[in-house]
Formats: C-alpha cells, sequence, structure tokens
C-alpha cells in the first residue's frame, strides 16, 4: 500500500522478474487475447525426471501449446493451451502415448477476457507414473497437441493439469492420450477452476495416492510369496547344505538330464514372477520406448531383470540343464524393485500431508437456519455442498465453520464491540492465539469455534472460499519448480539413454578381457556371481559370458534417476506444505522458495507493513471555524468515506466526529489522484462561495499531500510551516484540505488555498525492530520505499534503524526502484570489508574465522551472480500486496501481509497470512534450510550415480577381487531413492523461532 496520502489504481509492471517463471513455455498464442485453459492431469508411472522431460517435449510440440508444468513428486501436470488449436484430449492422448496412465483433474478456464471464456482446466488423477522420466513423457504429449495452453504434471499426488481449448481438444481426447501412453487416468473435473471447490481434487487425489499406495504393498507382498522360497531354495539348499545333506540331495537331484529339481523350481519361481510382477515393468516400457520414442527407469528395470532370466534359460539349456542359472537375481530385483515403490508411495504420502491437513479442515455439513412463515426458526442438518451465499448458518462450540462468512449479532441490541464467540484459525493463518469475533466480522471456513454458538451469513462457499483457495494454491505451488530442478529434468532425460549405452560398453569391456584371458579364475566365483561355479559344470571360459552379462545387468539396476527427479520435488513439497502450517502460503512455490533463499535486499513498504495500518490524527489545524470552513471539512469527509485507504478511513472518521456530516446527500465527481490523493468538484452554495471568495458556482476540494496541492498552485497556508515540520519530525504523515476555483469549462483554477491540516501516525508493529535487527544478522541489506515524506519516513527509519530510505516515491514508480536496486547490485567490497552486511549493524567482524568465512561468501556470490561484470542483487518487496503490485510483481520475491482474507491470497508469490513480521523471517529461514536440503539431494543423488555405476560395472574387481552382485545393485537404488525422500521428510522438524 502506498505511503502517500493518494490512492490510485496502477498498471502492472512489464519489467518481469528474473525468477518469475513458473512453468516451462512451449509456445504462444497467435492472438494475445484468445481463449487460453489450463488442463491438470494426475498422471502415473513417471520412474524419474526423464519422465518428465519426455512429457514436457512431447507436450510441448503439440500446436497451440503455451505452457507445459510437470511435477515428479506430485505426479500431476499442468497443460496451457489454446482451445482453438489443440484439445485436452489430445493433450492426454499425447501424455498416454509416452507410456504413462493419467486422470483429468480439471479443465479451467484462464483467457484474459473474462466474458469471452474458452479456455478451461481439466484436471485428472493418473495412475502408473514412476519418476520423473514419466512426467517428461505426459507433459511432451500433450504438449504437442492443439489446442493445448499448458500442462502441469505432479509426480507426488498424480495430478495432472491441462489448460487447454475444449473446441478443439476435449477431456475425453487427454485421458485417451494418457492412457494410450501406458497410464490409467480419471477425470477429476472439467471447466472453470473457479467454479471447483478445490476439495474435490484433492480428495480424489488422496484416494488415488491411497489406493496407488495399496497396490504398491500388494504388489510387493505377492513379490515376497515368491522371493522368500526362491531365496531358501538358492542361497541355502543350493549353496549352505553339503552334498551329503538329506535335503540337499533331493533338490541337487536330476529330473532331466542334467536338470536338477532346484534348477526346475527356481525356473517356475522366476517365470512366474518376470510374467506377473514384471509385466507391470514391461507395459511401461513398451509404452514409454514405442509410443514415447523415450526410455525411464521402467526399461531400465525390465531390461535388467529380462537379462538375469534370459541370461540363465540360455546358460542351463545350452549345457542341457548342467549350465549354471541366477534365476533368484530377477526375481531378488523385482522384489526390491516393488519394496523401493511402496516406500517411496508411502513417503510421498508423507510429504503431501500439509494438504490433507487442510483438506480435512472442511466439515462435510452445515447447520442451516431457516424461518417459517409464522417466524419460526428451525436449524437443519444439510451437506456442506448445498450451501449458497446469503444462507443463515449456525455453528456450535467444537464444530468447524462450513465456509466464509460474516458474524450475525445475537438480536438487534446487541452492541458491535461484544464478543459472539472465539475462532482458533491456528491451521489457516499460522496464529496460534483464539481470535475474538464481533458482530459483522469475517469468519473462514475451516476454522473451529472455541467458544459458543454463534451465526454467521454465508459470503463464500464451495471454491471462492478462502479454505478452498488456499488448498488450491498450495498444491498448484508444491508443483512449481524451482529453476534448479529443471537442469536435473534435463539430465535425467537423457541419463537412461546413457545407462543403456554404459551398460553395453560394461559388457563388450569385460567379454573381451575376458577373451583375452586376462579375467582371473577367482572373479568368476567372487560372490557377485551367485551361485555359479559352485557344482563345477562351469569353466571360467565357459563363465566369462555371464560375469559379463551379471556386470552390466548390475549397471543397468544401480543407475537411479529416481534420485535426481525427487531431490527438488520432494523438498519444496514439505517446505510449502510446512510454510503453510506456519500461515505463510507460498504460492510461487519451489521458485519462491529458491529465490528467497538468495535474497540479498529486502525492501518495505511502510504503512501496514513496518506499521500497524491503522493510523490516527494525532495533530490537526483549521484556518478558522467559520460555516464555510465547516463545509469543506464535511466534503472532505465525505470524500474520504469513499476509499479505503488507511488514512483516508481514519481521517474520514475524525472530520465527522468533530465537524459533522453533510446534512443533503453529496453530489459531485470525485477523482482519485494515485500518490497524492482526491479532488471533488460540486456545486458550492452561494454563502459559501461568497465566504470563500469564489466567483462560480462549482468548487474543487482538494484533500491529500502537500504535492497535490502544490500541482494546483494551491497556497498551503494550514497549518504553518514550523507545524508541519514538527508533526513530519514526530512520524506523522501530512493530509492537507484546500479548495479552488473551478471555470466554465470545468478546468480547476491555480488559485485556491488549504484551509485544515492534519498529522496521522501509524504505531510501528511491536515486532518490526527485532525483525530488522534480525534481517541485518542475516546479512540482508534493508531499505524502505515509502510514497510519504521525507522527514516521517526518516522519522520511522530511525526508530528501527534502517539507514536507507526512498521517500516521496509514487505507487506507480516503486517497481522502477525495485529494479534499479536489482541492477545496482550489493556493495559486495563494503562486504568484505565489513565481513557482515551493508546495513551498517555495527557488528564486529569477529575475528579471522569469520572474516575468511564472510569473504568467501562474497567471493561465491561475485562467481554465481548472472552478470559477472555487473552483480545482480535478488530483491525481495515486502508490501501489504494491495497497491503494491507492481513493486510486488518486479521483486524476485514479493511478499504480501495479509489477514487471511481472501484478498490477500491473490496479491503476490508469497503471502504472510498473519499480520505478523516475524513470519517473514520464518520464511526466509524456512527457504534458506529447504534449499539447502534441495542443493544435499542433489550432491547426494549425483554422487551415489557417480560412484554407484562405476563400482557395478566391476571396478572393484581389480581392487578387491569382488564385485556388485545385481541384487545388491537393486538394493542401494532403493535406498538412493528412499535416502532422498527421507532427507526431505527431515525438513518436518523445522521449527519457527518465536523469541528472534
Amino acid at each position: 500500500m502506498s505511503d502517500s496520502r493518494g490512492v490510485g489504481v496502477v498498471e502492472e509492471s512489464e519489467s518481469p522478474s528474473p525468477m518469475d517463471a513458473s512453468t516451462i513455455k512451449i509456445g504462444s498464442s497467435s492472438e494475445s487475447d484468445g481463449p487460453v485453459h489450463i488442463l491438470s492431469l494426475s498422471i502415473k508411472g513417471m520412474s524419474c525426471s526423464s519422465c518428465v522431460d519426455n512429457i514436457e517435449k512431447e507436450v510441448g510440440r503439440l500446436p497451440g501449446v503455451k505452457k507445459v508444468s510437470v511435477s515428479f513428486l506430485t505426479g500431476e501436470g499442468e497443460f496451457e493451451y489454446d482451445p482453438r488449436t489443440v484439445s485436452k484430449e489430445e493433450i492426454a492422448e499425447k501424455v498416454g502415448d509416452t507410456g504413462y496412465e493419467c486422470e483429468v483433474l480439471s479443465d479451467r478456464e484462464i483467457a484474459k477476457q473474462p466474458k469471452q471464456k474458452s479456455h478451461v482446466e481439466t484436471r485428472l488423477l493418473v495412475q502408473g507414473m514412476t519418476c520423473s522420466s514419466c512426467v517428461n513423457n505426459i507433459e511432451n504429449l500433450l504438449g504437442k497437441r492443439a489446442g493445448v495452453i499448458s500442462v502441469s504434471v505432479s509426480l507426488m499426488t498424480g495430478e495432472v493439469a491441462v489448460e487447454h481449448d475444449p473446441v478443439l481438444i476435449g477431456a475425453r481426447e487427454i485421458l485417451t492420450i494418457i492412457e494410450d501412453g501406458g497410464y490409467s487416468a480419471e477425470l477429476a473435473n472439467t471447466g472453470d477452476g473457479e467454479n471447483n471447490t478445490g476439495f474435490e481434487v484433492s480428495n480424489m487425489a488422496m484416494e488415488k495416492a491411497q489406493k496407488e499406495r495399496r497396490k504398491a504393498a500388494i504388489r510387493f507382498y505377492v513379490s515376497l510369496v515368491l522371493a522368500i522360497p526362491t531365496y531358501i531354495i538358492s542361497m541355502i539348499f543350493d549353496m549352505a547344505l553339503t552334498s551329503d545333506n538329506p535335503v540337499g540331495k533331493k533338490f541337487h537331484r536330476k529330473v532331466f538330464k542334467d536338470y536338477s529339481v532346484s534348477t526346475i523350481v527356481l525356473f517356475f519361481l522366476a517365470t512366474a514372477c518376470q510374467f506377473t510382477l514384471g509385466l507391470y515393468f514391461y507395459k511401461h516400457a513398451y509404452r514409454t520406448v514405442v509410443k514415447a520414442r523415450s526410455a525411464n527407469m521402467n526399461v531400465l528395470i525390465a531390461l535388467g531383470t529380462t537379462g538375469a532370466y534370459v541370461g540363465s534359460i540360455i546358460s542351463v539349456t545350452t549345457q542341457n540343464g548342467a549350465g549354471e542359472q541366477f534365476f533368484e537375481t530377477s526375481v531378488f530385483l523385482i522384489a526390491f524393485v516393488l519394496l523401493g515403490r511402496w516406500l517411496e508411495a508411502v513417503a510421498k504420502g508423507q510429504t503431501a500431508s500439509a494438504v490433507g491437513s487442510l483438506v480435512k479442515m472442511q466439515p462435510e455439513t452445515a447447520l442451516l437456519v431457516s424461518q417459517d412463515s409464522q417466524g419460526h426458526e428451525s436449524v437443519t442438518e444439510i451437506p456442506v455442498y448445498q450451501v449458497q451465499p446469503g444462507d443463515k448458518l449456525q455453528v456450535n462450540a467444537g464444530s468447524r465453520v462450513p465456509c466464509d462468512g460474516v458474524v450475525i449479532a445475537e438480536n438487534e441490541n446487541t452492541p458491535s464491540d461484544e464478543v459472539i464467540t472465539e475462532i482458533d484459525e491456528s491451521l489457516l493463518t499460522g496464529e496460534s492465539h483464539p481470535v475474538a469475533k464481533f458482530p459483522m466480522t469475517e469468519v473462514f471456513g475451516g476454522t473451529l469455534n472455541i467458544s459458543r454458538p454463534m451465526r454467521f451469513r454465508a459470503t463464500a462457499v464451495g471454491g471462492s472460499s478462502t479454505l478452498a483457495r488456499i488448498v488450491r494454491l498450495v498444491r498448484d505451488a508444491q508443483a512449481n519448480k524451482p529453476p534448479i530442478q529443471e537442469i536435473a529434468d534435463r539430465v535425467a532425460g537423457r541419463f537412461v539413454p546413457v545407462v543403456l549405452l554404459l551398460s553395453v560398453i560394461t559388457f563388450v569391456i569385460w567379454i573381451s578381457i575376458g577373451a583375452a584371458g586376462k579375467i582371473p579364475e577367482d572373479w568368476l566365483k567372487s560372490s557377485s556371481m551367485g551361485i555359479m561355479s559352485k557344482s563345477g559344470h562351469m569353466t571360467p571360459k565357459k563363465s566369462i559370458g555371464i560375469f559379463s552379462l551379471l556386470c552390466a545387468v548390475s549397471v543397468l539396476v544401480i543407475a537411479c534417476p529416481c534420485a535426481l527427479g525427487l531431490a527438488a520435488p520432494t523438498a519444496v513439497m514439505v517446505g510449502v506444505g510446512k510454510a503453510a502450517r506456519y500461515g505463510i502460503l507460498v504460492k510461487g512455490g519451489g521458485i519462491a522458495l529458491e529465490a528467497a533463499s538468495k535474497v540479498d535486499v529486502i525492501a518495505f513498504d511502510k504503512t501496514g507493513t513496518l506499521t500497524v495500518g491503522k493510523p490516527s490524527v494525532t495533530a490537526h489545524a483549521v484556518s478558522s471555524d467559520s460555516s464555510s470552513v465547516r463545509w469543506l471539512l464535511q466534503i472532505a469527509g465525505e470524500i474520504e468515506s469513499r476509499s479505503s485507504h488507511p488514512l483516508a478511513v481514519s481521517l474520514g472518521s475524525y472530520i465527522s466526529e468533530n465537524w459533522g456530516v453533510l446534512e443533503s446527500t453529496f453530489e459531485g465527481d470525485i477523482k482519485e489522484v494515485p500518490g497524492h490523493g482526491m479532488i471533488a468538484i460540486t456545486q458550492v452554495p452561494e454563502d459559501i462561495a461568497y465566504d470563500l471568495n469564489v466567483s462560480g458556482k462549482r468548487i474543487a476540494v482538494l484533500v491529500g499531500n502537500e504535492r497535490l496541492l502544490n500541482n494546483q498552485r494551491c497556497q498551503v497556508a494550514v497549518p504553518s510551516v514550523s507545524q508541519r515540520d514538527e508533526w513530519a519530525e514526530q512520524g506523522a504523515s501530512l493530509v492537507f484540505v484546500g479548495f479552488a476555483p473551478v471555470d466554465e469549462n470545468g478546468e480547476i483554477g491555480f488559485d485556491g488555498s488549504s484551509v485544515a491540516g492534519f498529522g496521522l501516525a501509524d504505531q510501528l508493529r511491536p515486532e518490526s525492530g527485532a525483525v530488522i535487527e534480525t534481517l541485518k544478522k542475516l546479512g540482508k541489506e534493508v531499505w524502505i520505499i515509502s510514497g510519504d515524506n521525507q522527514r516521517t519516513v526518516n522519522a520511522v527509519a530511525r526508530q528501527l534503524g534502517i539507514t536507507n530510505i526512498m521517500a516521496g516515491v509514487l505507487p506507480s514508480d516503486k517497481s522502477d526502484k525495485v529494479k534499479w536496486l536489482q541492477q545496482r547490485g550489493r556493495n559486495l567490497e563494503k562486504d568484505l570489508e565489513q565481513g557482515t552486511s551493508t546495513d551498517k549493524a555495527g557488528k564486529s567482524p569477529g575475528g579471522f574465522f569469520k572474516q575468511a568465512s564472510n569473504s568467501l561468501l562474497a567471493v561465491l556470490r561475485k562467481i554465481f551472480r548472472r552478470n559477472k561484470s555487473k552483480p545482480y542483487a535478488v530483491v525481495a518487496m515486502v508490501g501489504d500486496g494491495i497497491n503494491d503490485a507492481p513493486a510486488l510483481a518486479q521483486a524476485d520475491v514479493g511478499i504480501a501481509i495479509g489477514s487471511g482474507t481472501a484478498a490477500a491470497i491473490d496479491t503476490a508469490p508469497v503471502i504472510l497470512m498473519r499480520s505478523d513480521m516475524r513470519s517473514l523471517v520464518t520464511f526466509l529461514r524456512l527457504s534458506k534450510t529447504t534449499f539447502t536440503r534441495i542443493l544435499l539431494n542433489f550432491i547426494w543423488a549425483s554422487g551415489y550415480n557417480i560412484i554407484g555405476i562405476p563400482l557395478s560395472a566391476g571396478l572393484l574387481y581389480p581392487i578387491a577381487g569382488i564385485g556388485m552382485p545385481p541384487a545388491l545393485a537393486g538394493i542401494l537404488m532403493v535406498a538412493s531413492s528412499l535416502s532422498v525422500m527421507i532427507s526431505s521428510l527431515s525438513l518436518k522438524f523445522f521449527r519457527e523461532k518465536k523469541n528472534l
């Protein structure tokens, strides 16, 4: 909000933020004003980041697709497209062509012209996605279809959102595309997303996720039925029991030629496993390779298990049963992979628990208060979806509010300041203390009535309620990828083909070395060969092929693009969910979190941000007590009553209390001058005109800051210069009331004068000082960008210890100031000199080690700047989110301080639902922790593959004479993904610091 007196409508900034991209831009509409749709799909079958890359590429090639956003973690995708060019059915079909199952979650329109809606968003729930490669496949398949505007896929929740033109592509086509790609899809909802409650999609997604977890558990348990006897026979009967053991003799007994009982039993167990449980991998691998022309984790698993199974058959049959078999390898691999899929599904459910908590806050029923013809009231329980705006509802103590509304007084005589009840809004806004509710105050759906029964009038229901909008925004935010994830997705998209090549190279190298007789016999009999060479049937020469095959299979199995694909999405999902629990709505998702973790400069608006936003008149001066001055003040009070600006609200009430209100209805034109104030042109009574020495029949009444009067060449006679200086030094904002003549053409003259002046002071938020001090300790450079006069801003800055000030800035100019801060960069030289921050915090450098660490930090900042010759500063702008919109949009991180209202939710990428500045520090710390966790996950995932693949290829043989069996490689592959999930889940232990 502008600190200046004026409030105006400002245009959206045309300067894009360097970090404001939230989806992958695929194309653009030929007509900017045409319909735009977003289709949301739930996608199943993604196993790694390459799936994400495949989907985005395939869908992006469709004509009419504008944006594609796929989330590997949530299993969801959103597709923005032009429905006149491509249909949602074509998008879903394209996703299906890549080898994934998807379901439409929603299909809504986001066209610029509300009255000409033609774009819709379709959301689907998709089963079968296993990694980010699946996400890429679905996005690529749908993105190429005509009419698809954007595609967003979330691996974690299994949702796909497709924005599309229903004329060019419909939900049925989208479903077909996804199903043809190898996934099962179900339409969650279709149409305008604003008409959907948001709970249906979330409930469906959670039900699908729960069903997927059950299926994953069943698959694993079935694999155990096959794996346990396989282990007993292969590892105990064949290897542990001696040849003279009775049990061992029975299993070593020849049945046909040299085919033993154990070989035959293991063959049937492996066959049953390969062609029942293994069909899951075959089906998805086939559709991915054939229809999407890509490869993912399912391809690696299918090839690895098939290689072990077929290799065993070849080894045994070519020797008439005497050849060594390793059927247990394929069985164990499938069992371990299915265990990993099950545990991943469970972990994904834990990362999405924040949304689940929000959804559970929505009650299923409401108590409707109705009145019969005789005036008798009755209370009836109805389903919550039947509630309509205007309904009178009752909420008993201990029950949750079913929708947004306004509290109704118990009777006509109830005072406006009487507490009706107290509401617990902690899960919605993070506010730990109950909030007192008075008549005509707002209540929000999902909050808990903890005091006594109350009644309220419903104002926002279904998808329009605050809780439903928050649920939608949190889900969308969790699917937003940080920029670093885009790199991982590109790597994962090429990962599987590289691994396939490495596997072939591994086989060729070992078979060549073996042919040259360079492989020692003890290597062929190592533990990595399983039960080979134990019965004496195989010679070292015959074992070389199997030895090489097992090394190649180990390479296929141990390679894990899943860990790369999960590194960022899991952390983002937990971080966004954790923020929501503290009343911080991170609409920007991973983009906002990554940007916030790198913030150098934080710029604050003053009124309503550093101050409480409820100014009061502390001093006034009036030229006289004449009737003409009283009339002008009453006109000014009427003008102020038309504005929602905090200064206007306070001044309007003060004038009406001291000078009264107009006796007749005000008739005139009111003009708002952004950043300056307001001007009203109205008829002037003859006696007033005579007293004011105005010759015309109309007069202009000016209410605003000194610049407003100066622009009209009005003499500022009241208050005096000394009074103005005194009030400004005390931190008061100055508002003047003046008049100017109006000629016959309606032009305002330039010889008016002020008749009154007011000083309005706003109290600082109690926590502002501690917050600013903490930000300095965190190394942030703090600025105030205010529309108020220099002296007033200086007074506030002195109290807070802020030395960087920009005063007298119009709302429309604040974005330029933010841009200047970004381009100016941080004063890195000062950082090096002080070893701390540029805020002049007065802290001691703290010795050699601290100076060295700060110097290293400054050097790293220089290295990682986008423009090496002109360092770029990452700037966060903090305002109330209304008149600061251009500045919030220009900043790398726009942060709005709201109060849990619906209006505050739409204002910035980050919303502090509590009117408490300490939430800002919590957000910055959480962002830093989350991004650090993402980096650690990437380091681990990359290091695992860099080290694991060479070891599985046989690097340990020359060093220690041992190798890595495929079964062990499978265990490590599962462990790598789970370790990333557990690492991200550790963010749940993040705690807000009450004492800064």
